[in-house]
């Protein structure tokens, strides 16, 4: 009898952001191929040879028998699990996504493309607290595990505060499910978090433990999805994407830090990590634990709703204190003649710290030496040239960089412009904190290390490893950083942190204060988490009296949720609606604004009809221009009670411009609820 297969093509027509089907293709399965529900094959279309991802077997088919070409053979061996096909539908449907974009998540690049040359042996640093004799839980924590594991069957949402046990709490719910013959997935928000968190793992659990994430090389994550893939590893690490790890059987899926924006992708293909594991968790009839510090707004809604099971830390493991957090006016600092980074009393603790055999970590959540550079005599500044942004000063190199595009160009010595010698750096960064604190600390005859950790000094391998090996094994020192050092790190030497400048996270987006209390009251914990240690935290601020900032002082999470909710509330914004953004970007910025307006105008007629929207406009994006690419935006904000119907009418309406002519050379994403609107 003959078999045919449904093969979802990875392949584009005219150039087109679009696909030359978004359905199946039937293709005819030779008798001396084994292909199954999952297989990647090569398959010819039109005169090409393509992968294509098999969706379906089976033994009819639509189409003229004598019409449909023999597939040719096998892109790989391995095969996407029955799971992740069936969850397939779902997931597009959820996001609005193309089915080949979701199965190239399912099956990545480096395992199509057979196995890669291993580049070396990748290092984790050694555990710090080796988490190696059985953990007494304490009460709090039992009850939560004990909860998890008799109610498998729900979402949990586990707050807790910073050095509460959050991750002792994990590994006792992982070995009941390795146990019970079952497998782990665990997620972290970021790749700095996942060596630390991997080495702690794999001391209690040793060799079942892979690591999944996009900074690992070909040879790396091609060894760790096989182990994972073919059942060896049975508990997997990783950042966003390993929500799809081809694990079987799984008994648990944790998220670590769930607030976190970096679980939400802000690149084609758009998801959210959580919906996804919420989905493999239905399907595995096995607990999601959400956990944080400060859990999002949405997810805190969601258990007070009942859609998630609250269970909460409410102090510190052993009783160790939270640290005091102390807010520092730099407006009165700059008025009494101070005008250096640092506050006076700050700068004070910092040396008597060190000085006392302690080591410090400071944040500011910029990179580089300098943010700007701009001429004092006629103004010019230092603009990319492919983006509408400004170029940042990274003193290592002495170049001038764009962060978006990756462009460069040297430092000048005069103004490009009108040839001026006063050349005026703002917003400092990293590089420059390090490089002022180096001399502040000589001349207080202080000796410790200074050290910095951000994705500058963080690419190349085994660099990020090494940062934070040599933290955790030289006391006194300073570790310097972005928000790679905010969240999940564990170093009970630390008694002193400095956030440089709070205010940097406030930025103009209805979540910029959930943000600002989730980022800032994570770097607080990083302070005082060992036993008979005081811990301080500086934080200072051009806007003292601002309330979030006292939130944070009295770590007030509830009173901080009943103010923004309600807030939301009244403003009809999420999780009281639904925001939906629709980016168009291109070359050509007349043919993005034609595009906007065939979209825009049957929206605006359906709103006429039925007043969905509560906001419905288009515009040039903040960032108007990235890697030399236009970018305009159509904006909705739609009531809840309608969301899915309208969803549902906005992405006809994008498909149906995708179509035409017009629209051929320029992207269009759709996005629900995306993580910037910038």
């Amino acid at each position: 009898m003959m078999k045919y297969a449904k093969v979802v093509i990875d392949a584009v027509l005219n150039a087109r952001a679009v696909p030359a089907k978004d359905v199946a293709w039937d293709y005819l399965i030779p008798s001396d191929l084994n292909v199954v529900r999952g297989s990647c094959v090569v398959v010819p279309f039109g005169k090409r040879e393509i992968d294509g991802f098999v969706v379906d077997v089976c033994d009819k088919t639509d189409v003229a028998p004598a019409l449909l070409k023999p597939i040719h053979g096998f892109a790989t061996d391995f095969v996407i699990k029955p799971e992740l096909l069936d969850l397939l539908p779902q997931i597009c449907d959820r996001f609005k996504l193309r089915p080949v974009d979701v199965l190239k998540l399912y099956l990545p690049s480096a395992i199509r493309a057979g196995k890669p040359k291993r580049n070396g042996q990748r290092r984790v640093p050694a555990s710090l607290d080796k988490m190696d004799q059985p953990v007494i839980l304490n009460p709090e924590q039992q009850y939560c595990v004990d909860t998890v594991l008799n109610q498998p069957e729900r979402v949990y949402l586990l707050k807790g505060v910073t050095g509460s046990g959050k991750t002792e709490v994990y590994m006792h719910i992982i070995q009941k499910v390795l146990d019970a013959g079952k497998t782990a997935l665990v997620l972290v928000p970021e790749i700095g978090l996942t060596p630390q968190v991997l080495s702690n793992f794999k001391a209690r659990f040793g060799d079942v433990v892979a690591m999944l994430h996009s900074k690992l090389g070909g040879g790396e994550k091609y060894d760790e999805w096989l182990r994972a893939d073919q059942g060896s590893a049975r508990i997997v690490i990783g950042a966003r994407s390993a929500v799809f790890a081809p694990l079987e059987n799984l008994g648990a899926i944790i998220i670590d830090e769930e607030h976190d924006g970096s679980y939400q992708s802000d690149s084609n293909p758009r998801y959210l990590t959580h919906d996804i594991a919420i989905m493999r968790g239905k399907w595995h009839h096995c607990p999601v634990v959400l956990g944080s510090a400060t859990p999002s707004i949405q997810s805190f809604y969601l258990a007070e709703q009942g859609e998630y099971q609250l269970l909460e830390l409410t102090k510190r493991v052993n009783d160790v204190p939270l640290p005091k957090i102390e807010l520092v006016d730099m407006g009165n600092e700059i008025r009494s003649g101070n005008g250096g980074i640092f506050g006076t009393e700050v700068l004070s603790d910092l040396i008597a710290t060190l000085r006392a055999k302690h080591s410090a970590m400071i944040f500011l959540n910029r990179r580089g030496y300098s943010q700007t550079v701009r001429c004092l005599q006629c103004g010019w500044s230092a603009k990319c040239e492919n983006c509408d942004v400004s170029m940042v000063y990274h003193k290592d190199d002495e170049q001038l960089k764009c962060h978006y595009c990756a462009a460069r160009m040297p430092f000048p010595e005069r103004c490009p412009k009108c040839g001026s010698t006063y050349i005026k750096h703002g917003a400092m960064g990293t590089q420059k904190i390090c490089a002022e604190l180096e001399k502040l600390l000589k001349q207080a005859r202080v000796v410790a290390p200074v050290l910095r950790m951000d994705t500058d000094n963080t690419q190349t391998k085994g660099a990020l490893v090494k940062i934070l090996d040599e933290f955790a094994k030289t006391t006194p020192s300073v570790l310097v950083g972005t928000q790679m050092i905010a969240k999940g790190h564990h170093f009970p030497q630390v008694s002193l942190v400095i956030i440089v400048n709070a205010d940097g996270s406030f930025v103009a987006d209805y979540r910029s204060a959930e943000r600002t209390f989730a980022l800032l009251t994570q770097v607080a914990g990083r302070a005082g988490r060992a036993v008979g240690t005081t811990g301080k935290v500086y934080l200072q601020t051009y806007m003292p009296k601002h309330y979030v900032y006292k939130f944070i002082q009295s770590y007030d999470y509830l009173s901080f949720y009943q103010r923004e909710i309600t807030e939301r509330q009244a403003t009809k914004y999420p999780p009281f609606a639904t925001i939906v953004r629709v980016l168009v970007s291109g070359t050509v910025d007349t043919k993005i604004i034609r595009v906007i307006k065939e979209i825009m105008q049957p929206l605006r007629d359906y709103d006429l009809e039925r007043q969905n929207f509560i906001y419905l406009g288009a515009m040039k994006c903040p960032y108007g221009r990235l890697q030399n690419k236009y970018r305009y935006q159509i904006l909705a904000r739609i009531r809840q009670d309608v969301a899915e119907t309208t969803i549902n009418y906005m992405y006809e309406c994008v498909k149906k411009v995708e179509q035409l002519p017009l629209a051929q050379s320029v992207k269009i994403f759709f996005e629900i609820n995306p993580a910037s609107l910038s």
